[in-house]
């Protein structure tokens, strides 16, 4: 059975006749999976790599067409370290958890991490005092935070503008691409028994006999447990098992990417102190992020929505950002060098629902009345640094209760080659030899080269769209935004997939690419 299953081709167990399991089946018995987890963002692919070190037959179900599609995709970025959410919260204690395990988790996954540090900044003595009760507040958490006068926060940036009297720098926040993270975590469970079926969505939860029934378009799934990490309609999921309902709420945020040009002038994440902020408290306000692929991110806005799967851009929330940095540019380090907001600079913007819910804090764990349903809601900021170490203790449940099997046969990390952007002279012509696919360049923009393309679709839980692509490898996320590579790159996913330019689409469902034949041949009027 492939560790990738496409929602059209998927071939259900009771069909395979396999008797490698402690579940014998067979057409007329159908296997009942040890867990399914709904949704394949970072919460869902962080349990999924957990169940994968013991021997369970576990299922990811996604209901978008690719891993990362929903929450995941739409945020900073930012690996928090912890100082500000409420202590003892279940938001600080997995925030600070999380952020202790990214060095070690991006190296054994290869995944680029950087840890930059981040400075709040102050510019009267009202946002000093906020900086003081962050301070103190980082604290409690056991996070790293140092009170700076002038002086030394120009000893961390040596441009930062004019009207800046001081702030807090925190040493250990960091940058991570959170869905280049999620392919890494989605590939080595895959590597290590996880099947995953993308374009399928759960859409009613109900108990059975000793098991919970999840229903899809595809027919019903049994299961003895759930895992629910499905992001903004994690309300949806819990609201059918339980009596203890709660409400997500969808928080829109926006950002927008500048130029590479611009990453020499900063290296820390910059924002100021929240109060002030246009985001009204709803998050850690407007900031400046560097990212791990060199360019610069700005955001966000955070203006409640009513549609959970909300991802687009509005130009009030543009407007939003814009507005926020034209006014605050002077107090940035790249002011000393571009005195003016550039927005010439500004590339693509990119928008996201996050799930915010109305206890105001991560939603974790069992309800009273639904055993063996586990929830991961609530996951908002900081949930990309907390959601690693989240799902260890929700995986924990299970295990203290199963007393699963080790998988002895667990295989640790990924096997993937450097992107071919970052690799030396030397480097490039070693790959070269290997793969003369790899002397193609068709990104100019990122120099994605069509051997790292290929490799892409041919991976477990592989590309299928031109959006799947990019996100896996920036194709398409540079200057031109795709304008010259899109084209070789549906060329190549025809190659590889076997399918028509006309079957594909930028991601997924109706977003097909062509729509139709312009002209036929020898004159017709087809």
């Amino acid at each position: 059975m492939p560790a990738f299953i496409d929602s059209s081709t998927f071939l259900r167990y009771d069909e395979l006749n396999r008797t490698d399991t402690k579940y014998h089946v067979n057409k007329e018995a159908r296997i009942m999976w040890d867990a399914i987890v709904i949704g394949a963002g970072i919460s869902g692919c962080s349990v999924a790599r957990e169940l994968a070190r013991y021997k369970l037959k576990v299922l990811v179900l996604e209901k978008g067409h690719d891993l990362c599609a929903g929450t995941t995709r739409g945020n900073s970025a930012t690996v928090h370290a912890g100082y500000d959410p409420d202590p003892g919260s279940n938001k600080a204690i997995y925030n600070v958890r999380g952020s202790r395990m990214y060095e070690d988790l991006c190296k054994e996954l290869d995944v680029p991490y950087m840890r930059n540090g981040m400075i709040v900044f102050a510019t009267d003595e009202e946002q000093l005092k906020e900086v003081e009760r962050l301070h103190n507040v980082g604290n409690q958490n056991g996070v790293r935070t140092e009170i700076c006068d002038r002086k030394r926060i120009l000893e961390i940036e040596p441009d930062m503008g004019e009207g800046v009297i001081g702030g807090l720098w925190i040493p250990d926040s960091g940058m991570v691409c959170p869905y280049n993270l999620v392919f890494a975590m989605a590939e080595n469970a895959a590597r290590n028994g996880v099947e995953f079926k993308t374009g399928c969505a759960a859409t009613e939860v109900k108990r059975g006999d000793d098991c919970w029934i999840v229903s899809t378009p595809d027919g019903d799934e049994e299961t003895r447990y759930v895992f629910n990490a499905a992001g903004t309609w994690a309300d949806k999921f819990n609201n059918m098992v339980s009596k203890d309902t709660f409400k997500i709420i969808p928080r829109e945020g926006q950002h927008l990417i500048l130029d590479r040009d611009l990453i020499k002038y900063t290296k820390t994440t910059i924002c100021q102190t929240p109060e002030l902020l246009p985001t009204g408290g709803h998050t850690k306000g407007m900031g400046l992020m560097p990212s791990v692929d060199g360019t610069i991110i700005l955001g966000c806005n955070a203006d409640d929505v009513e549609d959970p799967d909300f991802s687009d851009n509005t130009k009030e929330g543009i407007d939003k950002i814009v507005n926020y940095f034209e006014e605050k540019w002077h107090f940035l380090p790249i002011s000393k060098h571009v005195p003016k907001f550039p927005r010439d600079a500004v590339i693509t913007a990119y928008g996201g629902s996050r799930a915010h819910p109305d206890r105001d804090d991560f939603i974790l764990g069992e309800p009273e009345d639904a055993p063996n349903f586990i929830n991961l809601a609530g996951i908002e900021s900081p949930g990309v640094t907390a959601a690693p170490a989240i799902a260890i203790d929700m995986v924990k449940i299970l295990v203290d209760r199963e007393h699963p099997e080790i998988n002895t046969d667990y295989k640790p990390g990924r096997v993937i080659k450097k992107a071919f952007r970052t690799m030396t002279p030397d480097e490039r012509r070693a790959a070269i030899a290997e793969d003369p696919d790899y002397a193609k360049i068709v990104c100019r923009c990122e120099q994605v080269t069509e051997a790292e393309i290929r490799d892409a679709i041919r991976r477990p839980v592989g590309a299928r769209s031109i959006g799947a692509i990019k996100m896996r490898l920036r194709a398409g996320m540079g200057r031109c935004q795709g304008g010259f590579c899109s084209p070789r790159v549906l060329e190549i996913l025809c190659e590889e997939l076997g399918k028509t330019p006309l079957e594909i689409t930028q991601s997924g469902g109706h977003s097909n690419i062509l729509v139709g034949k312009a002209c036929v041949e020898n004159g017709g009027n087809d």
